[in-house]
């Protein structure tokens, strides 16, 4: 996949906008970000209709520039693979990448929203066998702490959202996050403790890479729903 750069921020239109979900959820591909809603006549959201298939439904929160979640809908042919970010340019840019290549995968969507305000909606009950937090903003000043992605609200919510045995995957390169996610996570009495998992275990992000480069620290774990 090319290396996203450049004013490829157009907005997404016609039979090439097809990995983006915005239109079908919101409205339009250019409706979005923070404080929208899925459309009433869309829910409950009929992920098989979406994909054409029935098929294991895998999410990634925030996936950035797009590099692990391509990599994972190619990995990972058997499944469904959706990923939500909150920033437009990441979402219209990768659209208008994959949208008129050939060999884009296929099992591939994404949505240009705010996870924490739409996934309770979009995703049913034990609906989800995996998700993936890679790299979390950590909104280090105090006044910014309240945009941290996990809170326990969030962590109940994501529990509820997996299947029995289905897992959160976290990767981060900092400790302290990635200690308060699992603090969140272990109040959840339907998660398991942390278990740490390899380095190639999953696809790597573009920070990771960086951050391996780099020498720097990575903590990798994941839970499980029982």
């Amino acid at each position: 996949m090319p290396r996203l750069r450049g004013p490829t921020v157009t907005l997404p239109q016609g039979e090439d906008a097809w990995p983006l979900l915005n239109a079908h959820l919101f409205g339009g591909n250019d409706v979005g970000g923070h404080n929208v809603a899925p459309r009433p006549d869309v829910l409950p959201v009929d992920w098989a209709a979406i994909y054409g298939r029935e098929a294991p439904l895998h999410l990634e929160i925030g996936y950035n520039r797009g590099k692990f979640l391509v990599a994972l809908a190619r990995r990972m042919p058997e499944a469904n693979v959706i990923g939500i970010e909150i920033r437009r340019r990441y979402c219209w840019r990768l659209a208008n990448v994959l949208g008129p290549d050939p060999e884009a995968p296929r099992n591939l969507r994404f949505i240009w929203a705010d996870a924490r305000a739409v996934s309770g909606v979009l995703f049913a009950p034990g609906s989800l066998t995996g998700v993936y937090i890679n790299f979390p903003d950590p909104w280090w000043k105090k006044r910014h702490a309240k945009r941290r992605l996990v809170t326990l609200g969030f962590a109940r919510e994501l529990s509820e959202m997996l299947r029995p045995g289905g897992r959160i995957w976290v990767k981060s390169d900092v400790p302290a996050i990635a200690e308060e996610f699992a603090e969140a996570f272990a109040a959840v009495p339907a998660l398991s403790p942390p278990e740490a998992f390899a380095e190639g275990t999953l696809p790597p992000t573009h920070r990771e890479a960086t951050c391996m480069a780099q020498g720097l620290p990575i903590v990798r774990y994941h839970v499980t729903r029982g």
